[in-house]
């Protein structure tokens, strides 16, 4: 999974999210036109915050890429939370 992979999924999803790791943030929203520069190694990445209208949760890097990859929907994914999302 690259970050311009997850700029179109936002776009396709209207969502925004955050790349969580030590020393570093990095937001993306549905609403940019290009990422910024000097974007670390993925693998710096620990987790993502994702919002999507009024809803939000974290999640992991493994559930990030299986929803980038079109692997897992995002109405998947709540499934899988505590509660049901």
């Amino acid at each position: 999974m690259t970050f311009a992979e997850v700029l179109n999924w936002c776009k396709q999803q209207k969502a925004d999210v955050r790349a969580i790791g030590r020393n570093l943030e990095i937001p993306i929203s549905h609403k940019d036109k290009q990422l910024g520069a000097d974007l670390p190694p993925m693998g710096k990445v620990l987790h993502w915050d994702l919002a999507i209208g009024d809803w939000s949760h974290y999640t992991s890097g493994s559930d990030m890429e299986l929803m980038v990859a079109g692997k897992m929907t995002v109405e998947q994914f709540k499934g899988t939370l505590r509660g049901g999302g």
